[in-house]
């Protein structure tokens, strides 16, 4: 074992912090409006049809990459506005470009030469948007939020010249010919009126955000433009006051169409795709993505709105290749109730209507179902009747072939749960009821069989050409979704749409726009600096579930809103800010009712909360009210109904109940740790589902019990274990399996003492049987050493080159045939084979390896008890059996380790440590035995330096040397011997250089840089050791770095990065590489900007983009750290661009990622370093704002870092102490502290401060 117990890496996300943030901070502020009129979709429903505006057409226009993006409109003055004929909002992107290829107005304006049609509606427009300003023309003034600004003529004309060509570089002649016309005068006019507007705009030279110069040439817009179109606000500054614009954990409805915001581009595409496909002639588009993504709120408030053609939309109908819909019908596959799928589907074509009257008339749900499930041509010739009829009078003139004119639509919403078999198949075709299981995964041929036949009703459905189909389905299901051709068709076309993220500025228009239509106003800090609206967006950028959690935040927000209607910053902080508010909330419910009820929630969640088969996560099911079991756990449903945690719902006329959205299940600690504990139980539970639908639709006869075998006897076990997480059918079927088996074995008792009455008979087949049964037990232990073997021995040869995760698939069934309860019977040696390939389980699986910490654990206990139950005798290797004793108890410490379980880790470690000394008093003369030893020993070393305790750890490590070294002796040209050392010579590194010692750190990290590369050069292939010899030049770069010598760490760096990258990239699904690959990327981008290299904003950005999109593992600690290191590299920057003002403001936020670390890891070295090096940037900025008046700041930045300077860590930290303490009081020099801060042989990074 070579514990690499460092935890020195993390992972990266985020958005591009500095422009994009502003844009979710600023560049909505006030907007309330709606989509346009001259870009393509949104709710323009006129347009839909076309694809594009009318000077394209055809497929080509869905993929035109200059069509306009959808915008809203800025609300005051909204009714001048209208009476002017201009109502929405038309952006143009102006970044590093020309003018854009604009869309003709429909009603035919011309363009002006050299310019676009967005260009002459400037031109014409007396109001326009620049960036988050509204320019007023006539009044000459600019507004934003509450302040407005006067402005002169001639830097109204300028700023208005410059406008009309956003992007074009306008030179001064230019800019004098068109405002000073007939003046003959120099460039100073121009410049100084730029000079004047930059100020007017709050507007930077250096950082231009509105007017950029460009040297020698002029000036250009660098700011969005945007003019009002006609299209029309969606709702009016405080058109929704009184009501809730928020949804809560609801998906958004027609009903909200007008306070649904930040989606019109996805809007637009999907409607584009429908058009296409409909043009196709096969009429069926999937949307693809993750749970909470918003598809159902986007479809039934954006999608359906449109489609429907009211409004402005209606009076665009004749526009070439206009689309419409006659009806709409939504049928929801996850809640189907007893019904089945052609029930369901039934009910919804029975649903579209055409001004009051059916499409779709003289039939039950029952009888259409029987037609779908049998003869869909006939549904689809009484369909096209219907439409027929409706189309009468007349159709347009570019409707083609038989395509009706107004196609209905059908919405086949969470298609998921037909996917993986969400319809109790066998129960539907026998008309059983399923009520209490709610979706149900498929199993075997029948399950299959019925997937396959919807789909076939599906397919002639699509082909007919009648009808328009949006199917839903969650992207994780994608495997599922690839089996059905029918779903597959037109799929490189565009027939599928993967639903992206919203970006920083969509998030912003869901919290501010909303809000403004209900005439909500966001509060602020206690500073009055901060705004719950822009902490909001920051928060929903960085949150794993970012659409529910912040609409539920939304909601819970509006509920607890402040006089005055103010959504306060003091509700958001007491709620636990996003990812909090849903947890806490739901904790409070629970604990406001009595004792009794919060014990149901232990029965009520088995029934409302199943796995996915796809991945094993979470997920919601139906649970009937019938099934509930007694008056508490009723109680408890309908309290969390009241707190809109569940929704009650009708299904097929049986009232029922499901969570209010997934995220619940995700983000309430109680939920995810009792998932947690029951996962394995939750799996076997679905795995039975089939079988108990089977038995319940074939009137519960006894042959469709389970039989006898290793899924009885494990739910037999689970059903004693855990009663609660099974319904009363459940608990039925699998009593009455147990009892048929128990009677069949009785049976087989009484048959064998029959045969034993005949004597030849009796004696030939007892014989026989035993044998058999010999046979039999023969082959299944030659079965289980053969896989424990290859499975040791393949370990043996993978783990050198890095490959262990090729045998992450052997998890939990690895652990179910390897380690059964009973083994009675067995040698000491086979024991021993399977504790082996149990404990290769467990690392692989451990969080090290794919942080399946479960199987990890359940492998390594069961690996334990195996050897503890078969003392070593003599057909036993000793040093073997101890050898993998000693790795189950590491791998279990090394687990508890990176949880920061010090303690329990600390208890395997000495375990580890005992059994490393039993093998050398068994085997003294073993070499081996000396050597794990040493192992054991630095474990424990590790134990106390993640305490913190420096000096307790440098004699842990120093005593493992020195036995690694006495084993070098006897064994010099010993590779694994050398690769012990090096680790420990790592391991004293670290410790000197957290003690303020970079010239010893130097020093150990340089002898065991030198020993990995002759490894490294004998073994060249070996990816272990190129990781090794990453993690070192790390470390060396901290001791350059504290020596003063940047650009030295940060070349060693850059080579430790590359090393690292080259070890992870193969093989991108092993969380711990690539968390750590992320983790060195933040360090090299904090000591770039540490050292004021220009630049690196974009890599930053995406590295946080890339750390917030894979989202919390098992492993926080380096995803953490990272995202805390780019906040810091952030404010390092704004100090080195002297921009004091946004320096403070990321020198807070960068403060508040360093609490959130220091909340679960207070004893790290790291964060306490982290920690150092951003108060002297706080001293710095607190320096330049508040020259006086500091002394009670500069001593909290003392008293902070004060108990990692008393626990004896130096270097950046206990500089930025010294510096704090003399802020606080400039007369005490702390001559020992100073002293103890440079006899090691550190640099002070702020040399002028440093002196008294």
């Amino acid at each position: 074992m070579n514990p690499k117990t460092d935890g020195d890496a993390g992972t990266d996300a985020g958005a591009p912090w500095p422009r994009v943030r502003q844009a979710a901070a600023k560049g909505l502020e006030g907007a309330v409006g709606g989509p346009l009129d001259g870009a393509v979709g949104g709710r323009n429903k006129g347009r839909v049809g076309a694809g594009s505006p009318p000077s394209v057409s055809g497929p080509a226009a869905a993929q035109d990459p200059t069509r306009l993006s959808l915008a809203n409109t800025f609300p005051p003055g909204a009714p001048a506005l209208q009476a002017q004929g201009l109502h929405g909002l038309e952006t143009v992107e102006a970044f590093g470009r020309g003018p854009e290829r604009v869309s003709e107005r429909a009603s035919g304006q011309d363009t002006p030469p050299g310019g676009s049609a967005a260009d002459s509606d400037l031109v014409k427009a007396t109001r326009f948007l620049l960036g988050d300003w509204q320019v007023d023309t006539p009044a000459r003034r600019l507004v934003r939020g509450g302040v407005s600004i006067g402005l002169e003529p001639r830097p109204m004309s300028v700023l208005v010249a410059l406008c009309r060509r956003p992007g074009v570089v306008m030179s001064a002649e230019a800019l004098l010919a068109q405002c000073w016309p007939g003046e003959s005068q120099g460039d100073n006019p121009v410049h100084k009126v730029v000079a004047g507007l930059r100020k007017a705009l709050d507007d930077s030279a250096s950082a231009p955000r509105y007017i950029e110069t460009i040297r020698k040439q002029g000036y250009r817009v660098v700011a969005p433009i945007s003019v009002l179109s006609s299209m029309g606000t969606r709702s009016h500054d405080g058109g929704w006051r009184g009501d809730s614009p928020f949804c809560g954990l609801e998906p958004f409805d027609e009903a909200h169409a007008a306070v649904f915001f930040g989606r019109d581009d996805a809007v637009a595409a999907l409607q584009q795709r429908l058009v296409a496909q409909w043009r196709r002639r096969w009429p069926l588009v999937v949307l693809l993505g993750p749970s909470g993504s918003g598809k159902t709120s986007l479809v039934q408030a954006g999608l359906l709105p449109a489609l429907r053609g009211e409004g402005l939309a209606a009076r665009q109908t004749q526009l070439p290749g206009g689309l419409q819909i006659s009806a709409s019908a939504t049928v929801d596959m996850a809640s189907l109730g007893e019904l089945d799928p052609w029930s369901a589907l039934a009910g919804g074509l029975l649903d579209w209507e055409w001004q009051g009257q059916p499409l779709l008339s003289g039939h039950s749900i029952d009888s259409l179902a029987t037609l779908l499930r049998e003869r869909p041509q006939e549904v689809i010739r009484l369909l096209d009747i219907a439409l027929c009829a409706l189309e009468a009078p007349g159709r347009r003139e570019d409707a083609s072939g038989d395509a009706p004119l107004r196609p209905p639509l059908l919405v086949l919403d969470r298609m998921e749960a037909v996917l993986q078999g969400g319809v109790a198949s066998v129960a539907m075709e026998k008309g059983a009821t399923a009520s209490s299981f709610g979706p149900a995964p498929m199993a075997g041929g029948s399950d299959a069989s019925l997937a396959t036949r919807f789909m076939a009703t599906l397919q002639a459905l699509v082909a007919s050409g009648r009808m328009l189909v949006l199917a839903l389905c969650r992207n994780d299901f994608y495997p599922a979704l690839a089996q059905h051709p029918t779903l597959m068709r037109d799929k490189e076309q565009g027939a599928h749409m993967d639903l992206a993220p919203p970006d920083a500025e969509a998030l912003a228009q869901m919290i501010r726009l909303p809000a403004r239509a209900a005439g909500l106003v966001f509060g602020t800090d206690a500073s009055g600096m901060n705004r719950l609206d822009d902490r909001l967006s920051s928060d929903a950028m960085q949150a794993p579930d970012a659409l529910p959690l912040l609409q539920y935040t939304l909601q819970a927000l509006y509920l607890q809103r402040a006089p005055g209607e103010v959504l306060s910053w003091d509700a958001y902080e007491a709620m636990g800010g996003l990812e909090g508010a849903i947890g806490r909330h739901a904790e409070a419910v629970l604990a406001a009712l009595p004792a009794a009820r919060q014990e149901a929630l232990g029965r009520l969640l088995p029934r409302i909360v199943s796995l996915s088969a796809e991945d094993a996560t979470p997920t919601s099911r139906w649970a009937a009210a019938a099934s509930l079991g007694d008056d508490d756990e009723r109680a408890l449903a309908h309290a969390f109904v009241d707190a809109r945690l569940l929704v009650a719902d009708h299904v097929a006329g049986a009232t029922g109940f499901r969570v209010a959205h997934e995220a619940l299940l995700r983000q309430w600690p109680r939920v995810t740790a009792w998932v947690a504990q029951h996962r394995a139980t939750l799996a076997l539970r679905d795995e039975l589902r089939h079988w108990l639908q089977r038995w319940l639709g074939g009137a519960q006869a006894p042959t469709l019990l389970l039989p006898g075998g290793g899924l009885l006897w494990q739910a037999s076990r689970a059903l004693e274990e855990a009663p609660s997480l099974f319904g009363a059918d459940e608990q039925r079927f699998i009593r009455s399996s147990l009892s048929r088996l128990r009677r069949q074995r009785r049976l087989r008792w009484v048959g064998t003492g029959l045969v034993a009455l005949l004597a030849a008979v009796a004696v030939v087949a007892a014989i026989a049987y035993g044998h058999q049964a010999r046979l039999a037990a023969d082959r299944e232990r030659q079965s289980q050493r053969l896989a424990s073997f290859m499975l040791g021995d393949l370990a043996d040869q993978l783990r050198p080159i890095g490959k262990l995760s090729l045998l992450t698939r052997i998890g939990e069934q690895g652990v179910r045939v390897l380690a059964p309860a009973d083994g009675a019977g067995e040698s000491a040696a086979e024991a021993l084979q399977r504790a082996k390939a149990l404990v290769v389980i467990g690392e692989v699986n451990s969080s090290r390896g794919k942080g399946r910490t479960d199987v990890a654990l359940d492998a390594l206990d069961a690996a334990r008890r195996l050897l503890l139950a078969h003392a070593p005798t003599p057909e036993v290797d000793a040093a073997d059996y101890y050898r993998t004793l000693g790795a189950a108890a590491f791998w279990l410490g090394q687990i508890a380790l990176d949880a920061n379980e010090t303690g329990t880790a600390r208890k395997w470690f000495i375990e580890y440590r005992d059994a490393c000394e039993a093998w050398h008093r068994a085997l003294p003369e073993d070499a081996n035995a000396s050597m794990e030893w040493g192992y054991a020993t630095s474990s424990l070393g590790s134990v106390a330096f993640q305490n913190g305790a420096w000096a307790e750890a440098q004699g842990w490590f120093e005593q493992a040397l020195t036995q690694k070294r006495d084993y070098l002796r006897s064994q010099p040209e010993n590779r694994t011997a050398l690769s012990s050392v090096a680790a420990s010579e790592q391991w004293l590194g670290k410790v000197a250089l957290v003690r303020g010692q970079p010239r010893v750190a130097l020093s150990h990290l340089e002898s065991a840089h030198g020993l990995l590369t002759t490894l490294l050069s004998r073994d060249p292939d070996e990816r272990s050791r190129l990781w090794d010899l990453g993690t070192v030049e790390l470390r060396r770069a901290d001791a350059l770095r504290a020596m003063g010598q940047p650009d030295a760490a940060i070349a060693d760096l850059e080579q430790a990065v590359k090393r690292i990258k080259s070890v992870a990239g193969p093989d991108p699904d092993n969380d711990y590489w690539r968390l750590e690959l992320a983790h060195a990327q933040a360090t090299l981008l904090l000591a770039r900007a540490t050292s004021g290299e220009p630049g690196g904003a974009d890599a930053l950005s995406r590295l946080r983009m890339t750390l917030n999109a894979r989202g919390a593992t098992s492993r926080n600690f380096p995803r953490a750290d990272a995202l805390a290191r780019l906040a810091v590299a952030e404010a390092a920057m704004a100090v080195h661009h002297g921009d004091w003002t946004q320096a403070q403001t990321l020198a807070r936020q960068a403060r508040q990622e360093i609490g959130r670390l220091q909340d679960q890891w207070p004893k790290h070295w790291q964060v306490q370093d982290l920690s150092g090096r951003l108060t002297v940037y706080e001293l710095e900025i607190l320096d330049k704002l508040k020259p006086t008046g500091r002394e009670p700041a500069c001593a909290a930045m003392a008293d902070r870092l004060w108990p990692a300077v008393h626990g004896g860590q130096g270097g950046v930290t206990l500089e930025a102490w010294l510096l704090a303490r003399q802020c606080v009081d400039p007369g005490k020099l702390e001559a020992d502290f100073r002293r103890q801060l440079v006899e090691g042989g550190y640099a002070t990074i702020r040399i002028a401060i440093s002196q008294p």
